[in-house]
């Protein structure tokens, strides 16, 4: 995959996503956060939209945002016949004024961030952005490799524990647990 958002394009222009969604995921997902019908989900960094389809077809109605237009793009082409309960639009959420443009505040009762907090620069202000647009109550789903997981080469694609800290405090409640033993782990950050 190429590097910056000239390879995340061609990446999804060519129907390849980072790592896709498995039941086992969705099913440790809907435990730590039970879904119900009319919630509303935003699926940042949707990628190819594995979370956002799940989400919709368990009731919710899910926006799902992108930086790169070719996601935005294959999401809606995908799963078309998911409308009106997934929309999907390219956003550049490291980017606070345009998020706060286009997404209102405390709009959401879930916000997902699936294999893409290591690629947004400020770490402290996406943590305080995503803070801002959840309703009372509202969960942030954090899925991550940790750096100290992953190999030398992939260090870019993991957060590191100070990292973790930062997006972690603050929270009126929160809880992790690991997709698998040394992988990806997941945080459900709670309002």
């Amino acid at each position: 995959m190429g590097a910056g958002r000239g390879g995340w394009e061609e990446c999804f222009a060519a129907g390849r996503g980072f790592r896709g969604v498995d039941a086992r995921e969705m099913r440790l997902l809907a435990e730590a956060v039970p879904l119900r019908p009319g919630m509303r989900v935003l699926d940042v960094g949707c990628g190819l939209g594995g979370y956002a389809a799940e989400f919709t077809r368990r009731g919710c109605r899910t926006l799902a945002v992108d930086w790169a237009e070719a996601a935005v793009a294959a999401v809606r082409d995908r799963y078309a016949d998911l409308l009106p309960g997934l929309r999907a639009r390219r956003l550049d959420f490291s980017d606070a004024g345009e998020v706060a443009a286009v997404l209102p505040r405390g709009g959401f009762d879930v916000v997902t961030m699936r294999l893409v907090l290591a690629f947004l620069p400020d770490k402290e202000a996406v943590a305080e952005r995503v803070r801002g647009l959840l309703a009372p109550g509202g969960v942030w789903v954090l899925t991550t490799p940790l750096v100290g997981r992953v190999g030398e080469e992939r260090r870019g694609i993991g957060v590191t524990a100070e990292e973790v800290g930062v997006v972690t405090e603050g929270w009126g409640r929160g809880e992790w647990y690991d997709l698998e033993v040394g992988g990806l782990r997941v945080f459900v950050l709670r309002r």
